[in-house]
């Protein structure tokens, strides 16, 4: 009798993190790349923030390293001011929540990087990067652009 009741303590013990423990969410893609250059307003990445139970989340900018100018926002899944660095939101179970981050060059050429902290239940913690890169373009290159827009704009109508 005694080995039975050690046994079934031992199976609870092993059983019961996986329980206690079990994923609640998940988070499409981790790290996200954005790309423009200096004539864009802004660059945006989004992913997705699954759920497979009740959520109660909190998120934290714990990184930014982007030009001075540089301004940032995020959308989750509502898009808040620029320049928040905090927020939470509760989630009910299976939901799709988009997750974005947008970057405003303000006109200036570089890269940059920002990592967000999400804690979920108090207890997951994952943190989503993205990295931005704004290149610089010339007044040849805009034109080229521009004329290179026209001619397929023609090309597409004339098929």
């Amino acid at each position: 009798m005694e080995k039975n009741k050690i046994k079934i303590f031992f199976l609870i013990l092993i059983g019961c993190p996986g329980i206690l423990l079990s994923q609640t969410h998940s988070i499409d893609t981790m790290n996200l790349n954005m790309v423009g250059t200096t004539s864009f307003n802004n660059i945006s990445s989004n992913t997705y923030y699954n759920t497979f139970d009740f959520c109660d989340v909190s998120w934290n900018v714990v990184d930014v390293s982007m030009p001075a100018a540089w301004e940032y926002s995020f959308c989750f899944p509502n898009c808040y001011n620029i320049g928040q660095a905090n927020g939470q939101d509760n989630f009910i179970p299976n939901e799709q929540i988009y997750l974005g981050c947008h970057f405003y060059p303000n006109g200036i050429a570089g890269t940059g990087n920002i990592k967000l902290e999400i804690i979920t239940n108090g207890v997951h913690r994952d943190t989503v990067t993205w990295d931005g890169t704004i290149n610089s373009i010339t007044a040849i290159d805009e034109e080229y652009i521009s004329k290179d827009n026209k001619i397929h704009k023609i090309f597409i109508k004339l098929v």
